[in-house]
């Protein structure tokens, strides 16, 4: 038996990094069970020593001072749950994100319905960005981390994995 450690990287309704450390259990190199840590958001994002490739490239595009603005314009546009004026009823969208290996984004769409500040409706819907596929209609924080992550790299390993589970 071996165990094997990776990150797990997610992205925050907010806009913040969340690394958590996997610690995966194999027998002749079939997984066996996996354990996640707590969830970690570095205290500096400015200084990434220590950390992996991926956490600093996703740091990078998040912390991006144009991306910056752009998601601030989109919280303007749709109000976070936290910036709601709890009178009447109000609508508040965010999304966050958790990064695959493979390099696909799961993109989750949280809409809450609010009614004088109270939360009488939570839904959410799934969406994904696979390696190579246009980033149209993302929100700010996915479409910015696809376009750092997906590399011509990773797209053709994330299409030769495909390829080969289609054989």
């Amino acid at each position: 038996m071996i165990k094997q450690q990776k990150y797990h990287h997610s992205i925050t309704e907010n806009g913040n990094i969340q690394i958590r450390l996997v610690t995966e259990y194999l027998k002749d190199g079939k997984l066996i069970d996996k354990k996640y840590g707590d969830p970690y958001t570095p205290a500096d994002t400015k200084d990434m020593t220590g950390w992996d490739d991926r956490s600093k490239d996703i740091v990078a595009a998040i912390t991006d001072l144009p991306i910056q603005a752009d998601f601030g314009m989109e919280k303007k546009n749709k109000p976070h749950p936290h910036e709601i004026t709890k009178v009447g009823i109000e609508e508040a969208i965010s999304y966050d994100r958790v990064i695959e290996e493979d390099g696909k984004i799961a993109v989750r769409r949280i809409t809450r319905i609010f009614d004088e500040g109270v939360e009488v409706s939570k839904k959410y819907h799934r969406s994904w960005i696979m390696p190579g596929q246009p980033t149209n209609g993302a929100d700010v924080m996915s479409k910015a981390v696809a376009e750092k992550l997906h590399t011509q790299e990773v797209i053709d390993a994330y299409k030769a994995k495909i390829a080969e589970q289609i054989k």
